[in-house]
């Protein structure tokens, strides 16, 4: 993957944490990240689409991917303490100021995709040409990751080529 300002949202250590703020993992002051954090964070996010991509493809993920996931899984809830959240149920939390903790969010959360059947079989990886990008379908209709460009240049590829043959037909 390469690390681009066009295709990347993690180019400096601070973006993990402004990231995390978005997501709603970091709270008030954001943590110092450093640079090995954000590389720790990075890695996570390719075995995730490694582990996630092969399973949207109906195949099993490499054992190093699974075992990687697990060893920052057990590093987040070994860090962790738990916690009531608001809905009346106990979740993992992680200090205001833990740098770890968006990587440990993101283990945590994937964790819990793969022990989520259901949604767990609503994971797909976007058809469109040179994509690549998983999105859980919630709706059960969603085929592409989004309509506003993988979905709607493929739409209007199909549209152009539909034109171009009933032009030669004429």
């Amino acid at each position: 993957m390469p690390l681009t300002p066009g295709t990347d949202a993690l180019l400096a250590p601070r973006d993990l944490a402004s990231w995390g703020r978005r997501l709603g993992v970091v709270g008030g002051r954001l943590p110092v990240v450093d640079d090995d954090e954000l590389d720790a964070a990075r890695a996570l996010r390719l075995v995730l689409h490694r582990v996630f991509s092969a399973l949207a493809q109906d195949r099993r993920p490499r054992r190093a991917d699974l075992k990687a996931l697990a060893r920052d899984h057990a590093e987040a809830a070994g860090a962790a303490r738990l916690a009531p959240a608001d809905d009346g149920a106990w979740r993992l939390r992680w200090p205001a100021t833990e740098p770890r903790g968006v990587r440990f969010a993101v283990a945590v959360d994937a964790m819990a995709l793969l022990a989520d059947p259901e949604r767990l079989a609503r994971v797909h990886r976007c058809p469109g040409p040179a994509c690549g990008w998983l999105f859980l379908d919630t709706s059960g209709r969603r085929r592409w990751c989004s309509m506003s460009t993988c979905g709607s240049r493929v739409k209007m590829r199909r549209l152009y080529a539909r034109r171009r043959q009933a032009e030669r037909r004429q």
